[in-house]
C-alpha cells in the first residue's frame, strides 16, 4: 500500500539516472565501476530520503490520520525504505549485469558490486536519518552535498584528504550504515522533527 502513496518521481528519477549512467559507461568502454559507484549511492540516498516525506509522515493532516491508525510510524518508515532501497538495489544490480555483459566491467561482477554497495547503504542510511530527524528536502540536499564532495575526489580539485578512502572502506562503511539506520528507526515516531524557527505555534 505504501508504494501507492510514494511519489512516482522517486521511481522515474532513479531509473533515468541509472539508464544514463549505464549508457555513459558503455560508451566509455571499461568505466562501469567508476560510473556505477557514483550513480548507485546517489539514487539510493536521494530516493530513501524522499521516500520518508516529513510532509506526510511528520506533520499535517496525513500525519494526523496516520496517528489514529494502529500502524506504527516505524513500520510505515520501514515499509517505505524497503521499497525505495530495494528498487534502487535492483536497478543497480541490473545495471551492473548489463555493464558486465557488454564488457564495461573487466574486473568482474563481485568487484563491481562491492564498489557501490557499501557507499549505497551508507548514503541511504544518512538520508533516512536526516529525513526522520529533519525533513525530506533537507535530507536530499545534504545527501547531494555529501556525495558531491566525494565525487570531487575523482577530479583535480582540492578536496578533503581521506574522503575516498573512507567511502571505500567496506567494514567501516557497512558498520556506520547500520548504526545510522538503527538511529533512524529509534528516532522515528519520537517527538517532533527538527524545525528552524520554532517547532510549535506560539500565540
Amino acid at each position: 500500500m505504501e508504494a501507492r502513496i510514494m511519489h512516482r518521481s522517486i521511481w522515474l528519477a532513479s531509473a533515468l539516472v541509472m539508464a544514463v549512467s549505464v549508457g555513459f559507461a558503455l560508451l566509455r568502454g571499461d568505466s562501469a565501476q567508476l560510473v556505477l559507484s557514483l550513480a548507485a549511492p546517489l539514487i539510493a540516498g536521494v530516493g530513501v530520503a524522499g521516500s520518508y516525506d516529513a510532509g506526510r509522515g511528520g506533520r499535517g493532516t496525513a500525519a494526523e490520520l496516520v496517528a489514529t491508525t494502529p500502524t506504527s510510524p516505524r513500520v510505515i518508515m520501514l515499509a517505505r525504505v524497503t521499497l525505495a532501497f530495494g528498487y534502487d538495489l535492483a536497478l543497480a544490480l541490473l545495471s551492473s549485469a548489463v555493464a558486465l555483459a557488454y564488457g564495461s566491467a573487466p574486473a568482474g561482477m563481485t568487484s563491481l558490486v562491492t564498489a557501490w554497495l557499501g557507499p549505497m547503504a551508507l548514503l541511504a542510511a544518512l538520508g533516512l536519518l536526516l529525513a526522520v530527524c529533519w525533513h525530506a528536502e533537507g535530507a536530499i540536499g545534504a545527501a547531494l552535498a555529501v556525495w558531491t564532495a566525494y565525487a570531487l575526489t575523482f577530479t583535480r580539485l582540492p578536496v578533503l584528504e581521506g574522503t575516498r578512502l573512507f567511502w571505500s572502506n567496506g567494514t567501516a562503511t557497512a558498520g556506520l550504515a547500520l548504526a545510522l539506520a538503527l538511529a533512524a528507526v529509534i528516532a522515528a515516531g519520537r517527538g517532533e522533527p527538527i524545525r528552524f524557527g520554532g517547532a510549535t505555534h506560539r500565540s
